[in-house]
């Protein structure tokens, strides 16, 4: 029988390669299927993040929400403004009469009583310059991981709300830097520790070998903090306790500590030269202020007055303050970023962050590995000892059945819904 003129049937598709027959609709497979662009409805693409993605986000977090997030800062800039100049003022009235004293005798000895107030008015310009970067960090990594989890979606945030949203992880913040340090503190002892006393104890040889113990624990300490970069993004977006972040961000971080090392920093080279930057303004008027409240004495040499010290010190303590208070969100707004990278690779995030968005996968988009809790763009998942919600169990076959690996390949991305998305009740 001929069937030369038979007509093909409809949607058949012809070998692999081939040209397209007359009859045919298509021709056959060419190369890998279409994948469409993924979903980007705020400062990164739905989808797993490379460096430059990272590089830009923090960029375009910074531009667009400067304003609400900076605005936090404010408290902790005003009250540095006020203490730093004021105690400078204390400095230069305590340290006056031993200026003066060294001026004129450069061989005179040092009395005890007199080296005990300059170690006192040191140790607290330092005490200071900590407690100052301190709040200024704590409130910058608050801030700045809530900013993240608004920019991420693109919906706009007021300072007010930011700053109420933020107000209630201060103290969990302060307590984990906390944990953090003495962790880094406690292994560098027990790596040091033998050393000292071996040198205490006069065997300098044992000492030079157990240098290599204290050089171990040294990495070690320096592995532990790069590995736990992402204990504030999982303290603050899935509202754990600290103890609790600290393993959650181990177990999430595993396999991307190389990432967790060189993203951060990069952005602190960039945060660094812009510093310098905006110290130079500062530095000049100090130097001003220097030249212009010092004077030449009886002997014909230059020295500089009580004002001049002032002047320069409060200067130079401002720009740092201003430089330190502009850099400040930087690292936690890259670690927020690098968190939800690993939350997309490891979790299927993306999925989540898709829906909360507005927009709806298709059919064989995987879904959310853990479903988490109710109404979080940011579901925690399982991990031991913690509690979690009731979830159903997907059914066999179906692409919610197949455990999320990580991903390091661009996923199919959700088509965009038709509809679009309704105001946020909490904006209204």
């Amino acid at each position: 029988m001929n069937h030369a003129d038979r007509e093909p049937t409809p949607g058949a598709v012809g070998p692999p390669g081939a040209p397209a027959a007359p009859g045919w609709g298509w021709p056959g497979p060419q190369g890998p299927p279409y994948t469409p662009a993924a979903p980007q409805p705020g400062v990164i693409p739905l989808r797993p993040l490379g460096v430059g993605d990272i590089l830009r986000a923090v960029v375009a977090v910074v531009s667009r929400y400067g304003k609400v997030l900076y605005h936090q800062l404010i408290g902790v800039t005003v009250a540095a403004l006020l203490v730093v100049p004021a105690y400078a003022v204390f400095a230069d009235a305590a340290l006056s009469g031993l200026i003066e004293d060294a001026q004129r005798d450069p061989d005179r000895a040092v009395t005890g009583g007199e080296l005990a107030t300059l170690i006192g008015v040191a140790g607290g310009g330092w005490l200071l310059l900590v407690v100052l970067t301190l709040a200024t960090q704590v409130v910058a990594t608050a801030a700045g991981t809530k900013v993240v989890q608004h920019a991420v979606l693109g919906r706009p945030v007021t300072a007010r709300r930011l700053a109420a949203e933020a107000r209630p992880y201060l103290w969990r913040v302060f307590g984990s830097f906390l944990l953090l340090a003495l962790t880094a503190v406690g292994v560098l002892a027990v790596g040091l520790l033998p050393t000292v006393i071996a040198g205490l104890a006069g065997a300098d040889t044992l000492s030079l070998l157990l240098l290599p113990l204290a050089a171990v624990a040294a990495g070690l300490a320096m592995y532990a903090q790069v590995r736990l970069v992402l204990q504030m993004p999982v303290l603050i977006l899935e509202d754990i306790r600290p103890t609790a972040a600290l393993r959650r961000a181990w177990h999430l971080n595993e396999g991307a500590w190389w990432r967790s090392l060189g993203i951060p920093y990069l952005v602190s080279l960039v945060g660094s030269a812009a510093a310098q930057l905006l110290m130079l303004p500062f530095v000049a008027l100090g130097v001003v202020l220097l030249f212009a409240f010092g004077g030449t004495g009886a002997d014909g040499v230059w020295n500089p007055g009580p004002g001049s010290l002032i002047g320069l010190s409060a200067s130079l303590c401002t720009g740092l303050l201003v430089a330190g208070v502009a850099g400040a969100p930087l690292i936690p707004v890259t670690n927020a970023l690098l968190y939800v990278d690993r939350r997309i690779r490891r979790e299927s995030l993306d999925v989540a962050l898709a829906q909360a968005a507005g927009f709806h996968p298709g059919p064989g988009y995987p879904a959310p590995a853990y479903p988490g809790y109710p109404g979080s763009p940011y579901p925690g998942s399982p991990y031991p000892g913690a509690e979690q919600p009731p979830t159903v169990a997907p059914e066999p076959g179906s692409p919610a059945a197949v455990p999320a690996q990580d991903r390091g390949h661009e996923a199919p991305a959700p088509a965009p819904a038709p509809d679009r998305p309704g105001p946020d009740p909490e904006e209204a």
